[in-house]
């Protein structure tokens, strides 16, 4: 267990030294490109096609404000899927020559979004006090949402790597899903926006009650749950508990196959 753990704050640590080597701005990077995309959704959605919030409804109305809260989690999602996804055949040179713990491999690609969320959750957190806005009393709610959030990803991830090993184009095809579900997710656009006939299916969306947790977290929210978070734990267990099966089962093949 001692090694995993080792071998696992070593390989974040690869990952942030590979990623800033030679960079002169460093950390900021993992700061910028949340509030790039930011600023591209606010001036698109915002802006261009006129979105605005209620208040009444919402618990804010700085639409930049709403959409960020939303754009944490999926980055680190986004990113600890796709990068686990490939975790096993990129390492095809380190795993032929060293007896390594295979998972370990998909675990630090999650472990590693998740560490850079949280850089950008860190400034996101400091301007909002400035600003008046941190929901102090509901900051809680992330002790829920974290491990939700990592639970999901790692068990996509198992899941994804393990049919990628095997099958090569998983990784194009889990381009596309993860585009879509990102619009399928209330991040650029609020949950009441949603026509009735729609909302009991998106509402499925387990994204969708994360994001509502991020959401009452980080503005103000009651210290509740919100609508859907029992599924959301639901979901992640099963999906992780696939994950660690199917992982297992396929492991031993790996090799094999890389």
């Amino acid at each position: 267990m001692k090694g995993r753990t080792f071998l696992l704050k070593e390989l974040i640590k690869r990952d942030f030294q590979a990623r800033y080597a030679g960079s002169v701005l460093g950390f900021f990077w993992s700061f910028a490109l949340p509030v790039w995309q930011l600023l591209l959704f606010t001036f698109v959605f915002a802006k261009i096609m006129g979105l605005r919030l209620n208040l009444e409804i919402e618990l804010t109305d700085n639409f930049g404000i709403f959409l960020f809260c939303g754009l944490l989690p999926w980055m680190a999602i986004n990113e600890g899927i796709t990068r686990a996804s490939t975790a096993i055949v990129d390492n095809a040179a380190v795993i032929k020559k060293a007896r390594l713990p295979l998972m370990t491999l998909v675990l630090a690609p999650a472990a590693s979004a998740l560490v850079h969320e949280g850089i950008a959750a860190t400034v996101f957190v400091v301007l909002l006090a400035v600003l008046g806005d941190l929901g102090w009393q509901s900051l809680p709610l992330l002790l829920v949402a974290l491990p939700l959030q990592l639970a999901l990803t790692v068990g996509i991830g198992l899941l994804t790597c393990a049919i990628h090993t095997f099958f090569r184009d998983t990784a194009q095809v889990l381009g596309m899903l993860m585009m879509g579900w990102f619009y399928l997710t209330p991040i650029v656009y609020s949950f009441n926006m949603i026509p009735a006939r729609a909302a009991p299916v998106l509402a499925l969306n387990p994204l969708t009650p994360l994001v509502g947790l991020y959401r009452q977290a980080l503005l103000g929210g009651e210290l509740a749950w919100v609508d859907g978070t029992g599924s959301l734990i639901l979901t992640a267990a099963v999906v992780l508990f696939l994950g660690l099966w199917l992982f297992g089962r396929l492991e031993q093949f790996f090799v094999d196959q890389v």
